[in-house]
């Protein structure tokens, strides 16, 4: 006969299918009104400056309430912080990603990317400005959470390096993910400058000038018919 310490913790499976069942339900609830919330703060950011966009704009939005809200987000940060990561992942990855899978050679599609990211700096509407904005907002404030909401961007910058790589065509005296950061830096960057300053010196082309040469293997010379005279 068990005893009574294990009668009291055995849990029948229709209970255990009940419990794991409304779990999965509350989950999906939840997930349904955090969803709303941000869905809401990306439509008001394409309209308003981000230092425009109140929480309060953000529940009339919604349709919820600002209770329901702050079960959700403990603030105005936490809250940007998600609609950053939304247009990021929705909007601003797959473009890059579309117009880098068009090309087959792994060197122009570093290139691509570059032409992409320039792009999408100069691009009309207010969500290019938000992206620049709560970057720089999340960068002093909320690194950590910056780093981790950067992170399927510099994957696709070190998945394209390592087809540079694969191809022999990438440096090898640096290591790869130190280059990856770096790009990643650079591009952004140039892509805030571009976005706040109304406009940008620096074109495409010149960047990539810049960045092939600081990412790919030197060519080799060709040694000359003529003799060693000619290397002096």
């Amino acid at each position: 006969m068990k005893a009574p310490e294990q009668q009291d913790t055995y849990e029948p499976v229709w209970q255990q299918r009940s419990v794991d069942r409304s779990l999965q339900n509350a989950r999906l609830r939840a997930k349904e009104r955090s969803d709303r919330f941000v869905a809401a703060a990306v439509e008001i950011l394409a309209e308003h400056d981000e230092s425009e966009v109140t929480i309060q704009d953000v529940v009339d939005r919604s349709g919820m309430s600002l209770r329901t809200y702050y079960g959700f987000f403990d603030g105005r940060e936490s809250l940007l912080l998600a609609a950053y990561e939304t247009i990021l992942s929705q909007t601003a990855m797959p473009m890059l990603r579309e117009r880098c899978e068009q090309v087959a050679d792994p060197v122009e599609r570093i290139k691509a990317l570059m032409q992409a990211m320039v792009e999408l700096g100069l691009a009309p509407g207010k969500l290019s400005r938000a992206l620049s904005t709560i970057h720089l907002r999340l960068a002093e404030a909320r690194p950590d959470d910056l780093k981790k909401a950067l992170e399927p961007l510099r994957s696709f910058i070190v998945e394209l390096l390592n087809g540079v790589a694969e191809a022999g065509r990438l440096r090898s005296d640096l290591d790869l993910d130190t280059q990856a950061a770096l790009l990643q830096e650079l591009l952004l960057a140039t892509t805030h400058s571009t976005v706040l300053g109304g406009g940008s010196a620096t074109s495409a082309e010149d960047l990539w000038a810049f960045c092939s040469a600081a990412i790919l293997r030197p060519a080799v010379r060709k040694r000359s018919s003529a003799g060693p005279s000619d290397e002096q």
